[in-house]
């Protein structure tokens, strides 16, 4: 399990400052090099910088797309993997009927106890390994049982149809649980967001350089951009990380087949 190395808040504090005070640093260094140049007598060239200006600010667009269409791709395939588990574990529960008492009623409840360990918390509070490795025991201390029973319960004499009917609608709704499993580690290393930052950062500084160097103060649309900058980059983070942030991996899905089950045994 790999998690980021910065809280949402945090990343988001890193972001607003780093980006405006790139701009701010930039200019000012290319404002002294100008005086330099001034008081040196060397002729000021207004084209400095542009090539350089233009291909980063090329590059950091290609590393936005990117980075944006694989966030949104991560945030469905999150989604896609909490209705596949809910549906496994729905369409198990239901098969138990066809079994006989006893251990009919035992398996169900089983698939609803685990069922119930499936719902993350979605506030943030699986924000270290440790938590998501105790939330990951929890609940792999209620699948545990699920096998024993349905081996007692598809017991001879029951035919060998049913007892593959019933068995392979368990083993589905346990193999959910890898898909699950390979959710919760971040989808983008911690290096390649910082890649992302540099960019971003090394984009704003030359602006601001260019600025300087060409005697133009540092006007709003600079900040302007650091602001769209932060909007999108920050987006990007919230769509990768399910449990924290404003976009939550929803848990409607289980949340339902939890309740389904409750009243099918009420």
């Amino acid at each position: 399990i790999s998690l980021p190395a910065l809280h949402m808040l945090s990343t988001a504090l890193v972001i607003a400052l780093a980006l405006p005070l790139a701009a701010v640093l930039g200019h000012a260094m290319g404002h002294a090099q100008r005086k330099r140049m001034i008081a040196g007598g060397k002729e000021l060239d207004q084209t400095t910088g542009k090539t350089s200006l233009g291909a980063i600010l090329t590059l950091l667009g290609l590393l936005l797309a990117f980075s944006f269409g694989n966030s949104i791709s991560v945030t469905q395939t999150r989604k896609a993997a909490t209705i596949q588990e809910a549906a496994a574990l729905s369409t198990a529960f239901l098969r138990a009927d066809y079994l006989g008492e006893p251990g009919r009623t035992e398996l169900k409840v089983a698939i609803l106890e685990y069922t119930k360990t499936r719902v993350t918390p979605g506030d943030g509070t699986l924000d270290t390994v440790e938590k998501v490795q105790f939330f990951l025991q929890t609940s792999l201390k209620s699948q545990a049982k699920l096998w024993p029973l349905t081996l007692q319960v598809t017991a001879d004499p029951l035919p060998p149809p049913m007892k593959t009917f019933v068995a392979g609608a368990v083993t589905d709704a346990l193999d959910a649980h890898l898909v699950r499993l390979q959710t919760l580690s971040t989808p983008i290393s911690d290096y390649a967001q910082a890649m992302l930052l540099a960019a971003a950062v090394a984009a704003l500084f030359l602006l601001g350089n260019r600025s300087g160097s060409i005697g133009r103060e540092l006007s709003w649309r600079t900040f302007i951009l650091s602001g769209f900058l932060f909007l999108v980059m920050i987006t990007i983070i919230d769509f990768q990380r399910g449990e924290e942030g404003f976009i939550l991996t929803a848990q409607t899905a289980l949340l339902a087949t939890i309740f389904e089950m409750e009243l099918a045994l009420q």
